[in-house]
C-alpha cells in the first residue's frame, strides 16, 4: 500500500494496524503502527510533536542489560551518522532522542522497491537509469565522507514513482577491514561475504543487483541458495532478460534494454571490485543516460 514507510517485509510477518504502546514513553513521541521488528529495535510509524515521523526504538521485552546497552548504542550511533549527511535520496533525521534510546526520522512517501517489483515485476529501462542515477549520487555522498552503507536491497529504497530513498543504516560504517557475512545474502558482494579489505566498491555491487533485478526481473544468479557470488559469475543482464523473458531473442531484449544501460550494470556487478565504476562514474553514466533520452521509448 501506498504510503508505507520502509519495511523490511521479507523476515518480518505482517503486524496488525494497532497502535502500538511502549512501557517507556518518549517526550513528544505518540507512536502509531509497529512496521517492523528486529532482533534489537522495534520501528513505529507514529507522531514527533504532531509532524508523521518513523521512530526506532530498542525492543523492550530484551531481558538482557547488555544487550539492551548494545542496541541503544547501536541506534545512536546510526542517528549520529545521518545527522552528518543531507542528500534527498538519503533518509533525513528529525531527531535523536539519548534516554530512552530513539531514532526519528522523516516519513518518506512511497513504498519498498522491493514491495514496487513484487507488484510491477520489472521497471522501464529509462525509469531504472533515473532510479540509479539517485541512489548512485546518493552512495557518491557518503563515499565521499568515507561512509559504506552495507547492505543495498530493494528493501532499504523507498521509492514512490519519482524518487528513490536509501534508508537503514544500522550496518554502516568507514571501509575497511572487516569481518564477512555483514549485509544481505543475495546482494552483499563477494568480498563483503568473505570479508577482510571491503572497499566502497561492495555498495557499487549492491546498487547493481537492485538495478539488475529491476530491469530483468531476476537475480544475477543461476543459485538462490548459499552465497552464490562466491562460486558462479553473475549472468550479464541481456542475456539474463533474453532468456527469461524472450525465449533467447536477444534483439528483443536489446529493444527492450539499451546495451550502455546493461554493460554499466555488468559492470557494476563485476566480481573485482577495482573493475566497478566508482559512485560518481556511476551517477554521471546513468544522468547522462536519462538527460540524452538515449532510454526513451
Amino acid at each position: 500500500m501506498r504510503g508505507g514507510y520502509h519495511t523490511r517485509m521479507e523476515s518480518v510477518p505482517p503486524i496488525a494496524a494497532a497502535a502500538h504502546a511502549f512501557a517507556e514513553p518518549v517526550v513528544g513521541l505518540e507512536p502509531g503502527v509497529l512496521l517492523h521488528r528486529s532482533r534489537h529495535a522495534d520501528t513505529v510509524r507514529g507522531r514527533w510533536h504532531g509532524l508523521e515521523v518513523v521512530a526506532k526504538r530498542v525492543r523492550e521485552d530484551i531481558d538482557s542489560h547488555d544487550e539492551r546497552t548494545s542496541a541503544g548504542h547501536a541506534i545512536l550511533r546510526e542517528g549520529l551518522l545521518l545527522r552528518r549527511i543531507e542528500h534527498p535520496s538519503i533518509v533525513r533525521v528529525v531527531d535523536l532522542v539519548h534516554q530512552p534510546a530513539t531514532l526519528v526520522l522523516e516519513l518518506v512517501p512511497g513504498r519498498s522497491m522491493r514491495e514496487e517489483l513484487k507488484v510491477r515485476r520489472r521497471m522501464p529501462a529509462s525509469e531504472a537509469a533515473r532510479v540509479g542515477a539517485q541512489l548512485a549520487d546518493a552512495l557518491d555522498h557518503l563515499h565521499r565522507r568515507w561512509i559504506l552503507h552495507r547492505d543495498v536491497k530493494p528493501a532499504n529504497i523507498i521509492y514512490d514513482g519519482h524518487r528513490a530513498v536509501l534508508i537503514d543504516f544500522h550496518l554502516a560504517k568507514e571501509p575497511g577491514a572487516m569481518r564477512g557475512g555483514a549485509g544481505t545474502r543475495l546482494f552483499a558482494a563477494p568480498e563483503q561475504v568473505r570479508g577482510g579489505h571491503v572497499t566502497t566498491a561492495a555498495d557499487i555491487w549492491g546498487l547493481g543487483t537492485v538495478l539488475y533485478r529491476a530491469v530483468s526481473g531476476r537475480l544475477p544468479f543461476h543459485a538462490d541458495s548459499g552465497h552464490p557470488q562466491l562460486t558462479e559469475r553473475p549472468v550479464p543482464v541481456l542475456e539474463r532478460l533474453a532468456t527469461s523473458r524472450f525465449g533467447g531473442d536477444f534483439t528483443r531484449a536489446e529493444r527492450d534494454l539499451p546495451r550502455d544501460l546493461a554493460a554499466l550494470i555488468d559492470r557494476m556487478l563485476d566480481v573485482d571490485p577495482d573493475v566497478r565504476p566508482n559512485a560518481d562514474e556511476a551517477a554521471f553514466l546513468f544522468a547522462g543516460m536519462v538527460d540524452d533520452d538515449l532510454l526513451a521509448s
